[in-house]
């Protein structure tokens, strides 16, 4: 009996030590191991300092580490709270800010499991200046889509995106326009004819045209045509619609897919008809399957592609890329690729059954971060181990840290022209001065003589104290510098710097203007909506259209100096992306560039005083466009009403003619 307790005692204790490995303990990944539960053991809040004028906004991100260097985004589990609501409000449950009054120094705390992070927010002095939608004009056909933008401006030259938070609608029957997320702000088109698409903020009222045409659908395809992937595997299908005039429309969320069999009988393959996964056809046992989108509104629907499921079965796990470098505060997309057997793959990235860590090799900790998505984030500088786990299979890869350092070789160096928001060799020209704001110095080199120093439509003192206003209410904070005057014999007092300065800045052109710059090799060709360019690009077309092309640092130059860059927006505006650099530079060379209605926009740390455009002759700046970077114009520049530029203009950098022409904007030195 005694024996029999014992053993009884002795089973119970090994049940309580199994118990505790259990519960206690969770699996690495690799059987027969265990090690401690992981725990939490930071809270990053992204950005870390921020700046936003009084109403403006800014989307703060926390991201939780843990002790075995797995991380997840945890912006809308945490609690937020500003210190100074009065100055900086914050949405206690997205991580919104709002700057209310001008301060500095509000912290935005996220607090998750007990652990909190905090970053600092900013709200500057600056006031409202202008409110527009983009793109001012547009055109599309029946059932076509155009998204809209509303963008404010402040005195500061800092822009805020007011499309979530604008009221939209549209006039009359020719269109309508989405109120509901996540296609706020997209118009689609009805019936031919005129519409106007109005946005609301708050006290703020901005119009665009909208034109729908009478092109007509001419095809409704699904890609690829045909494809093949092993069971589990997944193919993403796409529905495209092509209209007479040559535009298309992505129809992949609006359509009904099914997947039929062909051989065996079923089971061969499903297809997803849920958002985000719409169209993402899944290999379910070896056969062949019929995949279909069904659309209404196409007249040519439905459309067909055929999907082999092979019998290839896993064989490992790659991460890609290998290898890669980011700055602290930069940014790496991760790709998992599952290999079979028979030589294909499938990208399980974000698959849910997907698991990425991240693991310091040097130093010890904070290195990088990485989210379920495969995007990891450089926090310190250092190396980590990428790693990511699907289906039993392991692959990792190597994160170096590095500190933020320069863009390319080769960036532009102003020097005493850096000082001037607009400058001219000859003659500056006000159509509506009333509604001009300059944020920075005026000079005029040479003067035209027929002018009054070489300014037409208004008049200024020239070498005017900060805030000088003309009798015609032109706006500018800087100094005014003009030369000599052959109808007044006036001499500014600064026209030694003047000149020094246009020295300078036809250094500057001549450095960097395509005629005496090979144009790199890589081909700019579009879309690449994907992912940045990272070094550049040639452009391919004598008249390359920049819209919706998502671009790295580099140099794009192109391939003749007599090419000329055009911006739409027929597919969104240009995106310039730093990477998180925020000393990256980005050169544009090329013989002119028109902006319509096409916008630069500015990501991840990209700065309009990073960012030059070196033009042989001219460049013309579209009605209520908002246009990033330093302008350096061979001949003329004309800024059209509405436009904000937050940059640098500077016209006749290569001839004594050269002019600037200012139909009403706002202007800001950066």
């Amino acid at each position: 009996m005694k024996r029999f307790k014992a053993l009884q005692i002795f089973l119970a204790f090994m049940m309580l030590i199994l118990s505790f490995l259990i519960t206690g303990c969770g699996s690495n990944g690799q059987t027969g191991h265990w090690l401690p539960a992981r725990t939490l053991t930071s809270i990053m809040v992204t950005p870390v300092t921020a700046s936003v004028p009084v109403s403006g906004n800014q989307q703060f991100t926390a991201i939780a580490t843990y002790s075995d260097g797995t991380s997840i985004d945890v912006t809308t589990s945490s609690a937020w709270i500003s210190s100074n609501t009065t100055n900086a409000s914050v949405n206690p449950a997205s991580g919104w800010a709002t700057g209310n009054v001008a301060s500095t120094s509000s912290v935005i705390t996220a607090t998750y499991n007990s652990m909190s992070g905090s970053a600092t927010l900013n709200v500057s002095a600056a006031t409202h200046v202008s409110f527009v939608v983009i793109p001012a004009t547009a055109s599309i056909p029946v059932t076509g889509t155009q998204q809209y933008t509303a963008i404010e401006t402040f005195s500061d030259g800092t822009t805020q995106d007011r499309t979530l938070t604008s009221t939209w609608t549209a006039s009359g029957t020719h269109a309508t326009i989405s109120i509901t997320s996540p296609t706020i702000g997209v118009a689609t088109g009805v019936s031919t004819g005129t519409s106007t698409i109005k946005a609301v903020y708050g006290l703020y009222t901005a119009t665009a045209t909208l034109t729908v045409n009478a092109a007509t659908s001419v095809s409704f395809v699904v890609t690829p045509a045909t494809a093949s992937i092993p069971v589990t595997g997944t193919q993403q299908y796409a529905a495209i619609e092509t209209f007479s005039d040559g535009s298309t429309f992505d129809r992949t969320a609006v359509s009904t897919w099914t997947a039929v069999d062909i051989s065996p009988g079923s089971g061969v393959a499903t297809i997803s008809n849920t958002s985000p996964t719409i169209g993402v056809a899944t290999g379910a046992s070896i056969g062949q399957s019929t995949i279909t989108a069904t659309y209404a509104g196409s007249p040519h629907s439905p459309a067909t592609a055929i999907l082999t499921v092979t019998a290839a079965t896993p064989v490992s796990l790659i991460v890609t890329p290998a290898t890669a470098s980011v700055v602290v505060g930069g940014t790496q997309q991760y790709a998992a690729i599952e290999i079979f057997s028979d030589g294909s793959n499938v990208d399980v990235t974000q698959n849910v059954n997907t698991t990425w860590s991240a693991v310091d090799i040097a130093p010890s900790s904070g290195v990088a971060s990485i989210l379920p998505t495969g995007v990891a984030t450089g926090l310190s500088i250092g190396t980590s181990t990428i790693t990511a786990v699907y289906g039993g299979y392991t692959g990792t890869a190597v994160l170096t840290v590095t500190a933020p350092t320069p863009g390319p070789a080769g960036a532009v160096d102003l020097k005493t022209a850096g000082t001037y928001a607009i400058m001219a060799n000859s003659k500056i020209t006000l159509s509506t001065p009333s509604t001009t704001h300059i944020y920075g110095d005026v000079g005029i080199l040479a003067p035209d003589t027929s002018t009054p120093y070489g300014f037409v439509g208004f008049s200024l003192s020239p070498g005017a104290p900060p805030t000088s206003s003309s009798p015609t209410s032109i706006y500018v904070t800087g100094q005014i510098t003009s030369g000599p005057s052959a109808t007044t014999g006036y001499n500014n007092n600064n026209y030694a710097a003047m000149v020094q300065a246009f020295n300078d800045l036809n250094a500057a052109w001549t450095a960097n203007n395509p005629t005496n710059n090979p144009a790199p090799s890589t081909p700019l060709t579009p879309p690449l909506s994907a992912s940045p360019l990272p070094a550049g690009g040639t452009f391919t077309a004598s008249a390359q259209d920049l819209s919706g092309l998502l671009l790295g640092p580099g140099i794009y130059a192109s391939s003749t100096p007599t090419d000329t860059l055009a911006l739409s927006n027929g597919s969104g505006s240009l995106v310039l992306d730093a990477g998180g650099n925020p000393d990256a530079v980005f050169i544009f060379q090329a013989s002119d560039i028109t902006t319509t209605t096409g916008s630069v926009i500015l990501r991840n740390g990209a700065q309009a005083k990073n960012v030059y455009w070196v033009l042989t002759f001219t460049a013309t700046i579209g009605t209520d466009t908002v246009f990033q970077g330093n302008i350096l114009a061979g001949t003329t520049v004309t800024v059209n009403v509405g436009a904000s530029v937050e940059g640098r203009v500077l016209a006749g950098a290569s001839e004594t003619s050269g002019a600037l022409t200012i139909k009403g904007g706002i202007i800001t030195t950066p």
